[in-house]
């Protein structure tokens, strides 16, 4: 479907700033009309009618505390990736001129470490461009050709639009689909037709009822304040997937006490039954 003609968006690296920005995750079960298919430029890209379920969060962050920074010393930028009740650790390395992927879910029975890593994005990234990515994972060998084959405008499952979406898409059959700027996953798609799409944490869909999760201060001294709902479960995890604390929500505003807690990276976990919300939490 074509759009009002438009400016191209370019990713470019000055526009990459993950750190601190956390999402919910979300797994198509009916893609319904949705038109992920079609290509080129000023594309409206229509998954409203898609069905969805929340599925986990992800949080990306600093390496340095997190519990297998050691062993991926050229990352700069980690994520703490949760799913039911499964902690894992993905490790990027993000320069001037790409973005490369260098372990996936480490600490899970998923783990994938890249001997050579894998090159999601190229820096500056124009339409049209493509690039090849020639890389080695536990399993074998790979090569792939990643192209950006299309921009235009999504319209979101259940309403609502993001302008200044890049589409990409791999020689493997596999498509992925990006804010421009920020940089930053809107929805990946696998070759398979799973997919998973990346909402800003707290900004919710309509037919979701899952509650925006809102805790503060952050960082915390000592009295964490948690809104949420009666009933909700909540969990205070280390960096390597340990609950420390945990107990369930009695009223909309309830206090976790973090003050026996050492310094450090935490991830503050509250499940009911739309799904699990997460967000990391700093103890200072």
């Amino acid at each position: 479907m074509a759009g009002a003609l438009g400016a191209q968006p370019i990713l470019q690296y000055g526009n990459v700033n993950l750190v601190g920005s956390n999402y919910d995750l979300y797994v198509v079960t009916d893609p319904g009309n949705s038109n992920p298919g079609v290509n080129g430029a000023n594309v409206t890209w229509d998954f409203s009618s898609a069905v969805m379920v929340l599925a986990g969060t992800n949080s990306f962050v600093a390496p340095a505390g997190t519990p297998y920074a050691a062993s991926f010393p050229a990352s700069n930028l980690a994520a703490v990736v949760t799913h039911q009740d499964t902690t894992g650790y993905m490790y990027y390395s993000v320069s001037s001129s790409q973005l490369e992927i260098l372990a996936e879910y480490v600490g899970t029975n998923d783990e994938n470490v890249y001997t050579v890593p894998k090159s999601v994005l190229e820096f500056p990234f124009a339409f049209n461009d493509s690039f090849q990515d020639d890389y080695v994972d536990e399993d074998a060998s790979n090569t792939v050709t990643r192209t950006y084959t299309g921009y235009g405008t999504v319209i979101l499952p259940g309403g609502g639009t993001v302008a200044d979406v890049v589409k990409t898409t791999s020689t493997s059959g596999s498509m992925a689909f990006f804010r421009s700027n920020p940089v930053a996953p809107l929805v990946s798609i696998e070759d398979d037709g799973d997919a998973v799409w990346w909402m800003p944490a707290g900004v919710g869909l309509p037919e979701l009822a899952a509650s925006p999760l809102h805790a503060w201060p952050n960082p915390v001294s000592d009295a964490l304040q948690l809104r949420s709902e009666p009933g909700d479960q909540w969990s205070v995890l280390d960096v390597q997937g340990r609950a420390l604390l945990s107990g369930r929500a009695t009223t909309t505003l309830n206090t976790i006490d973090m003050a026996g807690l050492s310094t450090g990276h935490y991830v503050l976990r509250v499940a009911n039954a739309a799904g699990v919300r997460a967000v990391p939490v700093i103890k200072q």
